[in-house]
């Protein structure tokens, strides 16, 4: 089994670089979990957040026809009794009716001419202005004797509408028949998405602030985690390095019962049979030591004899050359006795 840990992390906890670096392995278990998190998170989040965009929206458009249906008549009929009266009254009528629902932005009355009997964006002022007239397109849907939903206007202001709500209502125009079949008015409803767009913000705002909050207890449970996971592979590093230096007495603390506390037993029996390994390579080189000293001795003592041996043949025949030499000068001697 091989380890690849970073230098820096050497006594873990202590001294440790504040810079992560994604080269140990502690910082590579935090930031894949943090970004596999993030990204797990993230998805869901948007997921959700396109259902709870649908059935916000589809709430505001149930919302928005009911207050059309229940609304249309009242406010006719306070528009008959006190526009031209009581402005007052009738204000104070209209914003009370128009604030129970939370889709609706603006509502116009407009006769069968086009012409726009009042605009509750017009209540803050204080007297009755001119009548306004409405565009030939809307003023189509005006005339209908059935609900008509706008769901488009294009660049010219040409008007696409059904009789049933599509998924995205832009406004909505409802027929006023009084009680003699006439047909006088018709209350345009525009339509506001605002509030799913802040309950959409603040949803992406709730998930990135719960994304940030699952990321850092991600962070702190991958650290203590890594903690309990790293620290004894640190140490067995460190032993490894002091066992490489020389110390075969150095013994790895098991704390664990895990596959990490298995390898360090495993390298202490392996420091153990290493010191036994050299304690026996230490006997063996100082067997071997007095063995070549004694045989060193036992040649020594042999090369002393054979230097006196050496010197005794030498005397020899040094006295052998000489008896050789006495002999010959003898010989000479005889012989020339014998002349004579």
């Amino acid at each position: 089994m091989i380890f690849l840990l970073h230098p820096t992390t050497k006594n873990f906890g202590v001294g440790i670089k504040p810079m992560i670096e994604l080269r140990s392995l502690k910082s590579k278990l935090i930031v894949a979990t943090s970004c596999l998190l993030a990204l797990v998170f993230i998805g869901q989040s948007i997921v959700n957040t396109i259902s709870i965009e649908r059935r916000l929206r589809d709430g505001i458009n149930d919302e928005v026809k009911a207050f059309a249906v229940l609304s249309t008549r009242s406010l006719v009929e306070v528009y008959e009794e006190y526009y031209l009266s009581g402005f007052r009254k009738f204000k104070e009528i209209v914003e009370d009716t128009v604030k129970w629902s939370r889709g609706i932005a603006r509502v116009r009355l407009v006769d069968m001419m086009g012409r726009v009997r009042f605009d509750t964006e017009d209540l803050t002022r204080k007297e009755i202005k001119d009548l306004e007239t409405i565009d030939p397109f809307l003023l189509e849907e005006v005339r209908k004797l059935e609900p008509s939903y706008i769901h488009y206007k294009d660049s010219q202001g040409k008007i696409f509408s059904s009789d049933q709500p599509p998924s995205v209502i832009n406004e909505i125009v409802y027929p006023f028949v009084d009680e003699w079949g006439r047909h006088q008015y018709s209350i345009v409803y525009s339509v506001s998405y605002e509030t799913v767009q802040k309950e959409i913000q603040w949803d992406i705002v709730r998930a990135i602030l719960f994304t940030l909050l699952l990321i850092a207890i991600a962070v702190n449970a991958v650290n203590f985690l890594t903690i309990k996971i790293i620290k004894p592979l640190l140490n067995l590093e460190e032993g490894a390095r002091i066992v490489g230096g020389g110390n075969l007495d150095y013994k790895l603390e098991i704390k664990t019962e895990d596959e990490v506390g298995e390898v360090a037993r495993e390298f202490n029996k392996m420091t153990e049979k290493l010191k036994e390994s050299r304690k026996g390579l230490e006997e063996a080189k100082e067997s071997l030591e007095i063995k070549v000293k004694e045989r060193t001795k036992e040649l020594q003592k042999r090369v002393d004899e054979l230097e006196r041996f050496h010197r005794v043949t030498v005397r020899r025949e040094m006295k052998m050359i000489e008896l050789k030499k006495e002999i010959e000068s003898l010989k000479k001697k005889l012989e020339k006795k014998g002349r004579i």
